[in-house]
């Protein structure tokens, strides 16, 4: 307490312009200090949340290029997805029986005459599914190229595979008065269909 009693008196006896000196000199610590001890920690707290809005801005502008390119692939999808069915409404659905398609292209005055077909074992794909057949015909070689183009305008996705075509012995086209029958053929052909 005397210590303040003396630094009262002290504070009496100094003249105006000191007082005014020491009251200014106590005012610049004191904002000093304010400034070291508040100011200065919130200024590098806003200059820390400036730099995380500023992120959080960038972020938000890449999301709304993200969002718009999604709704661009999104109209994309849908559009691709349209014409798969277009083009799935055109393919073949796989119940149109091959031996028949066969028979009823050979019926129709194409020349040839069926003398077998065999259907083998189907085969899985990984998106499709194989039906090999080994047919065998009997004709001359121009109705056999016909014929072949007539299959391969079929309403089913059907390749031909191996193709055997063999003269056959003239004892038998001396038979045939007509010569009619030149070419015995043995073929593969394979059908397809989608998986769905």
């Amino acid at each position: 307490m005397e210590f303040l009693v003396n630094l009262y008196e002290r504070w009496l006896n100094l003249s105006r312009w000191q007082k005014w000196t020491v009251i200014t000199v106590l005012g610049i610590l004191l904002f000093a200090i304010l400034y070291y001890i508040k100011i200065k920690p919130l200024n590098e707290t806003l200059l820390k949340k400036e730099r995380e809005v500023a992120r959080l801005k960038l972020l938000v502008s890449k999301l709304q290029i993200v969002e718009e390119r999604k709704k661009a692939l999104e109209k994309e999808i849908a559009k691709l997805r349209e014409e798969i069915a277009q083009v799935e409404l055109k393919l073949p659905t796989g119940k149109e029986e091959v031996s028949q398609i066969i028979k009823s292209i050979t019926d129709a005055d194409s020349g040839m005459e069926i003398l077998s077909i065999k259907r083998m074992e189907p085969r899985d794909k990984k998106y499709y599914r194989e039906y090999p057949y080994k047919v065998e015909l009997k004709g001359n070689y121009p109705d056999f190229v016909k014929w072949c183009e007539k299959l391969s305008q079929a309403n089913r996705i059907i390749n031909f595979g191996t193709i055997e075509v063999r003269a056959l012995p003239l004892s038998e086209v001396e038979r045939d008065r007509n010569y009619k029958d030149t070419v015995k053929v043995r073929l593969d052909v394979k059908a397809f269909t989608l998986k769905r």
